[in-house]
């Protein structure tokens, strides 16, 4: 069995399919020339789609660069420039209601040959993550890297036939929307965790720790009542200027405004680039204040906890009297302090102000004595600590929710995925909803005393009652992960909906991180009528699978799926895999994962049994999509 899927699709250098034009229109209002609204590179590299509502700046161009440069709907619009060559090309779909746009400086058109490809499959094959690495392999630069015409012509993507590319385009459209609403629904969670945070912060940084305390008037219009016995201290008497460089071999660290102070290589989201000469960064030693200049008012500064290295650019305060480094960074960080730090800061524009040392050194806090400092952090730590595992979690899945958006592109435009099979007009989105809904309660309900069920072997149930029973109503899209076939989407989806309904709702006894069970809420069972009616004979179906893996733990089911899976994918190649094809199938091209966790043996005994149960597959439903291989595109 081969690592990956085959490519459907002949591959065509995009100057076969697209005319390239790199725009030279900049912001400059030229005396004589035409006023314009420009599509910008902001625009572009913030948004998927060029469309009415973004708010364009107004440039000026001659005729005949509103005639060359002016945007068409189904053009898709690139990014040609930037500080790192994996964060370049980043495609933008033009919309009808954005025609007649001038295409600004920075940028380059890609108008497709509409006898070779259309607007919006090329978009989608641009954010495929082969596609991305291509372009990253062909920019050039040092420490700014740009894409020549000939460059972005050299990349080869895949071509499927027009109305292949019109069924992938319409899939990632509805599925990458369906993933976005999740996401954005996470967000939203995790906003309102923070802010949550920040209230209890903010209360014990402002009242102490007692209640009904009284207060006092300060005559500071930031802070205009403190309790009664805080005492007012400046900056300056507190922390001193210290910048100590020539240790580069320590930990870079970074200033996240949600985080404070942390290894930069804790993070990937961070787009500045570290350079090779770290002699010039400074040194932060525990205890010490570190300072975004840039960033303060926004929140990004905190007393650190780690020893190691930070940018030149930033602010770094050695403390010079007795505090609790706990308390201060609460404090620093709790409003009005990131409001008053904007008072105090310049710049030509407000996301280029930069705080201003002087000023900052005459700031005033009113402080505790020392022994409430420690009983008002320790307060804090206490009941914001379940907040942050809670954040935690969710950002968590909303960066696998992202990881899975971008392997479902990469596989789509490579053809890994059967698309016609999953075209929108065979299902509904409500419908879709309905029976992943039904099915996952079922499953669940079947499940509920059962001590050997979680979420890991709901997801592997859901997979085989639409590959081995043919539910395929719960139109699912597979990755080959860890623990075997993965929706990541349907998994949240379904656990939603149950909860809705409430008929379960998924949860962690023992913490983040922990096995997922199912507690019943007060519809529990409730589904069974309208699941018959729904599936008809194969409700009983449904019924005899679970029967069937019922006394199974996890990491059998899992087994189960996966040689599943590798089974049925290769039989819908056209192949008749023996026995050592499937077990090597997911010992060494599923996920570098299996083969630390199952032995040959094992997955032998397993598919034994599988046969012996009728649970075998006939090369229909679902294909998995590979994430082991480093290019889909090969």
């Amino acid at each position: 069995m081969t690592t990956s899927a085959p490519t459907l699709w002949p591959m065509k250098a995009l100057r076969r399919l697209v005319t390239i034009r790199s725009s030279n229109v900049d912001k400059i209002m030229d005396e004589g020339e035409e006023i314009v609204r420009l599509c910008n590179y902001v625009d572009v590299y913030y948004n998927d789609r060029i469309a009415s509502h973004i708010e364009f700046s107004e440039g000026s161009a001659k005729p005949q660069e509103i005639t060359k440069f002016g945007l068409r709907a189904g053009d898709v619009v690139i990014t040609k420039d930037s500080e790192t060559p994996d964060d370049i090309a980043v495609p933008a779909l033009v919309d009808s209601s954005a025609e007649g746009i001038v295409c600004g400086y920075h940028l380059a058109i890609l108008r497709p040959n509409p006898s070779e490809i259309i607007g919006p499959f090329l978009f989608w094959s641009l954010k495929a993550k082969p596609t991305r690495e291509s372009f990253g392999l062909t920019a050039q630069g040092v420490t700014r890297y740009g894409l020549t015409l000939n460059g972005i012509g050299s990349v080869n993507i895949p071509v499927p036939d027009l109305d292949a590319q019109r069924a992938i385009a319409a899939f990632l459209d509805r599925e990458t929307t369906r993933i976005d609403k999740l996401i954005e629904t996470k967000e939203r969670q995790v906003e309102v965790l923070r802010e949550q945070k920040s209230a209890i912060t903010k209360e014990y940084i402002h009242s102490g720790l007692h209640a009904g305390r009284e207060r006092v008037a300060t005559q500071n219009s930031w802070f205009p009542l403190i309790p009664q016995g805080w005492q007012p201290r400046r900056m300056r008497f507190l922390f001193r200027a210290a910048k100590r460089q020539g240790m580069p071999d320590l930990d870079v660290l970074s200033v996240y405004r949600d985080f404070g102070v942390i290894l930069k290589s804790s993070r990937d989201d961070n787009i500045n680039k570290t350079p090779e000469d770290l002699s010039s960064y400074q040194l932060v030693e525990p205890g010490d204040l570190v300072v975004n200049k840039m960033k303060a008012w926004q929140g990004s500064l905190g007393i650190s906890e780690l020893r190691g290295i930070t940018s030149p650019d930033y602010l770094v305060y050695r403390p010079v009297a007795p505090m609790n480094g706990r308390y201060m960074h609460y404090l620093l960080r709790t409003r009005p302090m990131p409001s008053l730090f904007l008072t105090i800061s310049n710049g030509i524009r407000i996301d280029q102000w930069r705080l201003e040392h002087a000023k900052f050194m005459d700031v005033v806090a009113w402080l505790p004595s020392l022994d409430e400092q420690a009983e008002i952090a320790a307060a804090i730590d206490a009941r914001t600590s379940r907040i942050e595992r809670i954040v935690k979690s969710v950002s968590d899945s909303i960066e696998l929710l992202r990881e899975h958006r971008a392997a479902l592109i990469t596989a789509a435009v490579a053809g890994h995925i059967d698309i016609r099979e999953n075209l929108p007009a065979a299902i509904s989105t409500s419908d879709r909803d309905r029976f992943r809904l039904l099915v996952g309660a079922e499953i669940i309900h079947q499940h509920r005393s059962n001590p050997k069920f979680g979420r890991v072997k709901l997801q592997k149930e859901l997979y085989l009652a639409e590959a081995h029973l043919g539910i395929s109503e719960l139109q699912g899209n597979y990755f080959r992960q860890a623990a075997g076939p993965l929706d990541r989407a349907l998994i949240e989806e379904t656990e939603r909906a149950v909860e809705v309904a409430s008929f379960y709702r998924a949860r962690q006894a023992d913490g983040v991180g922990t096995i997922v069970t199912y507690a019943p809420l007060s519809n529990a069972g409730g589904h069974n009528a309208e699941l018959k009616s729904l599936l008809g004979p194969r409700a009983d179906t449904l019924d005899g699978l679970i029967g069937l893996l019922r006394d199974f733990g996890t990491e059998a089911v899992e087994a189960i799926a996966t040689l599943y899976a590798v089974w049925n994918d290769a039989l819908m190649d056209g192949r008749q895999p023996d026995d050592s094809m499937v077990v090597n199938g997911v010992l060494t091209e599923w996920h570098e994962e299996k083969g630390k966790k199952f032995k040959d043996s094992d997955l032998r005994r397993w598919l034994d049994w599988m046969k012996r149960n009728g649970l075998t597959p006939r090369g229909q439903g679902p294909r998995t999509a590979q994430t082991m291989t480093r290019d889909m595109f090969a």
